[in-house]
């Protein structure tokens, strides 16, 4: 099995318990009634500010390991006797 068909197992189960999350929550809002439509909203506001402040701190370390990057690099000179 190679990196790449593990990435992608991987993913394909990420992304799957993503729809399953997000199918349960619309299935909770409409089966319930006004109690599974504020339960609903919740998730949808928890979500999109924990993926708002994840995406904040994501571009912070992409940020830090660009400066770490920059290196320069001297010659020596060597000097003949």
């Amino acid at each position: 099995m190679t990196t790449s068909t593990i990435g992608k197992t991987i993913g394909a189960a990420i992304g799957k318990s993503a729809a399953y999350t997000a199918h349960g929550a619309i299935r909770v809002a409409q089966g319930t009634g006004r109690f599974g439509q504020d339960v609903f909203a919740g998730a949808t506001e928890g979500y999109a500010s924990k993926a708002a402040e994840l995406a904040a701190v994501r571009m912070q370390i992409a940020a830090q390991r660009q400066a770490r990057v920059a290196i320069t690099v001297a010659k020596k000179r060597h000097v003949a006797a």
